[in-house]
């Protein structure tokens, strides 16, 4: 008989269905720790959409699972600080999932992240499944410092685990890792949580078509990637640096056939550029800023014309950094590999070095 009931329970499993022998911690639990930019409208169903939002929470037990809607996207599982696995829910709707199992006795930390980028949709998380007897702990304290990273498919790490040269959009999915991108790979390295304000496709000025509407300054103040409400509470999460990585996709779409972008729309894209940096500072004073330049050297003389500028009108809280092309180190429709993104972020830390952004102690 036990056979049959762990064979039963193994399907529900499988399934998605609930989990019986579990315990339901509501999402609302304050032991709960959400990290980027969660709707908590809602606190017994906090959404997202943004890609690389994390969760953490420490907890008693062998086993720990989760209550989440999302049927598209891909998260690490870390257990004690380990990459556990990576999960993908496969059933639509409110369904339960074990994300850990067989875990030695004793305490444990969870860090669920997720992965990809994903448009269109919204998911979430209802709560968190214990052991019977097993409890949520109070968590480990979240770094002092915080980055923001603003970009595009670049800062999202997509495609990044590929090895096609092609792919269709969904199959990018599973092969898109932003933990082992630059943004949280500079994260790490200077012990800081952060935020990956990030869109595939995106621009400063306009998108890779030339569209105006779909920019990040457009989306800067979203708590969801692709909703205009509702507005996110910039106070809730002050950084003290805001990476700026914006041009990949405005060079894309202002160029014309022979590959040139006319002044008239360079200037658009350097006053546009300006216009954000400002919104930045209105929204976090005080705060360090990093415009970052990709390869074309168009990026980089605009990029370096609009930090010129701003520093000739006396802001020095304002940096300047690029990384270089590396040959064959792209997949996936010119996206950067994991190796790839890891010099890039070697590049980016050496600059943020030589600027001495950051005093040489991290702030825990």
């Amino acid at each position: 008989m036990k056979q049959y009931l762990c064979l039963a329970a193994i399907a529900l499993l499988q399934l998605g269905g609930p989990l019986f022998s579990m315990t339901l911690i509501p999402a609302n639990h304050p032991f709960i720790q959400y990290v980027g930019r969660w709707d908590l409208t809602d606190s017994l169903h906090p959404k997202h959409s943004w890609p690389g939002v994390y969760i953490i929470v420490s907890f008693t037990g062998s086993s720990i699972g989760i209550r989440s809607n999302d049927a598209t996207n891909y998260y690490n599982v870390y257990i004690d600080g380990t990459l556990h696995r990576v999960f993908h829910g496969e059933k639509q709707g409110d369904a339960d999932y074990i994300l850990a199992d067989s875990l030695g006795k004793g305490e444990h930390t969870l860090m669920l992240s997720k992965r990809n980028i994903s448009f269109d949709e919204i998911f979430t998380v209802s709560g968190f499944l214990l052991d019977d007897g097993a409890r949520l702990l109070p968590p480990p304290p979240l770094p002092a410092r915080r980055i923001e990273f603003v970009g595009d498919s670049f800062t999202a790490a997509e495609s990044n685990e590929a090895t096609a040269q092609s792919l269709p959009w969904v199959e990018r999915f599973p092969v898109t890792n932003i933990d082992k991108g630059f943004g949280p790979v500079i994260a790490r390295h200077y012990g800081a949580q952060y935020h990956t304000t990030c869109r595939s496709g995106g621009g400063m000025y306009c998108d890779w078509q030339g569209i105006r509407e779909l920019t990040l300054p457009e989306r800067f103040n979203r708590t969801l990637m692709e909703r205009d409400t509702p507005k996110w509470d910039f106070k809730q999460w002050v950084p003290d640096l805001v990476m700026v990585c914006l041009g990949l996709n405005d060079y894309s779409g202002l160029k014309g056939k022979d590959g040139i972008v006319p002044e008239e729309k360079s200037l658009a894209y350097r006053t546009g550029y300006r216009a954000f940096l400002a919104r930045i500072r209105s929204v976090y004073p005080g705060v360090k800023i990093l415009a970052v330049a990709a390869p074309p050297g168009w990026i980089r003389r605009n990029v370096g014309q609009v930090v010129a500028a701003e520093k000739a009108e006396g802001r020095d809280d304002i940096y300047y950094a690029q990384f270089d092309e590396f040959p064959g180190g792209y997949v996936a429709n010119g996206h950067p590999t994991v190796e790839t993104h890891g010099k890039i972020a070697g590049q980016i830390i050496a600059a943020i070095d030589a600027a001495g952004i950051f005093p040489e102690t991290v702030p825990r």
